[in-house]
């Protein structure tokens, strides 16, 4: 399957899903207001939670994140007291990134508050188009990570031949 060459934008994937993840994650950036959190910051809770303690780099690549983004989030949920920067004992210039106890307790409410975010956007789906949704997102990451890690098929753009008429004044 190919997407018609011809842009227009109600028909474009791209457009599409940035836009449904735009409404998503403002859903849940309100949901959130109640923890004192957004969803950006929930993703780094709930992958230390899945991985537990890790360095920057390890949790940027991830959750894929340019690293000095995610270091401007971690320094928010450090002062919040949701995580702690903790010294590797094998090279103290080094941090491990850790949740605190604090955080646990929001790891057991969140997932059930985001779900009903979730399944206020899912409504009037029928089981088998979710399935289907659910199957082509992991199609298309799984499509897209392909062509990140084996630079398979680049991307080649006709460019329209440019004329450049110069005349002396």
């Amino acid at each position: 399957m190919k997407q018609d060459p011809t842009y227009i934008k109600t028909q474009c994937l791209g457009f599409l899903m940035k836009k449904a993840f735009q409404c998503i994650v403002g859903q849940a950036d309100e949901a959130l207001e109640r923890f004192d959190l957004t969803y950006a910051q929930w993703m780094v809770l709930d992958q230390l939670h899945t991985s537990g303690r890790t360095g920057l780099l390890n949790l940027a690549k991830e959750l894929d994140l340019n690293a000095g983004a995610l270091t401007r989030t971690i320094d928010r949920l450090e002062i919040k007291g949701h995580i702690k920067r903790v010294r590797s004992e094998q090279d103290k210039r080094l941090c491990q990134i850790d949740l605190t106890p604090k955080s646990q307790g929001l790891i057991k409410l969140i997932p059930g508050l985001l779900a009903e975010v979730m399944n206020q956007h899912l409504e009037g789906f029928e089981r088998d188009e979710y399935e289907r949704l659910i199957h082509a997102l992991n199609q298309l990451i799984k499509n897209a990570s392909e062509l990140k890690e084996h630079a398979k098929h680049p991307i080649q753009v006709d460019k329209p031949q440019l004329t450049t008429h110069f005349s002396p004044t």
